[in-house]
């Protein structure tokens, strides 16, 4: 056998001891200095004890397929998806890996990217400034007023909006008691 094969094997019984440790109450990262290993490593060896015991035999008599690099970066790496439906994945892909032999990794869909709500080639304008002096005007006064640094914006239908900027929450509380029809503002 070889040393890559003896190396998967190695894993999943380390992973299993640190899973008992883990589970004694030390945490990861104190296993991890304890056995002088990489926390990532720990973290994916743990995981790779907690696969029922039957796909972990099978990984066992076949350790000439399941080295540390497909424990690890292939399965381990990809736990959520292996996880899904009690393994169902992960049992579908050793069965596969057995079946095509040594040499071949593991096929785990990546993750899947967020769809882009805006198309980014599109020139949005989301607050255009038409009237810039009378923008400028009523931000001065708006300071003057409340006393917070503030943006004023208008469209072409001269509708607009006014943000007011604070810096915790006893200034936005300052802000609304300002605002209330029963300040002296109104």
């Amino acid at each position: 056998m070889s040393k890559a094969a003896l190396a998967g094997i190695k894993i999943l019984e380390k992973g299993e001891m640190w899973r008992q440790e883990l589970l004694k109450g030390s945490p990861i990262f104190v296993i991890a200095q304890k056995y002088n290993e990489n926390l990532q490593v720990v973290s994916r060896a743990v995981w790779l004890a907690k696969i029922p015991q039957d796909l972990r035999q099978t990984i066992k008599q076949h350790p000439e397929i399941f080295t540390r690099n497909v424990l690890i970066n292939g399965f381990a790496a990809k736990r959520r998806r292996c996880e899904k439906e009690n393994f169902k994945l992960l049992r579908t892909e050793i069965e596969r890996l057995i079946f095509e032999g040594s040499g071949s990794k593991p096929k785990l869909p990546k993750k899947q990217r967020k769809k882009i709500l805006v198309n980014k080639k599109q020139n949005l304008l989301t607050n255009p400034i038409v009237n810039l002096e009378r923008a400028i005007e009523a931000e001065y006064q708006l300071k003057q007023h409340l006393g917070y640094h503030c943006r004023v914006s208008f469209t072409k239908d001269e509708n607009g909006e006014i943000r007011i900027f604070f810096k915790n929450n006893k200034e936005l509380q300052d802000i609304i008691e300002m605002t209330k029809p029963t300040s002296p503002l109104f």
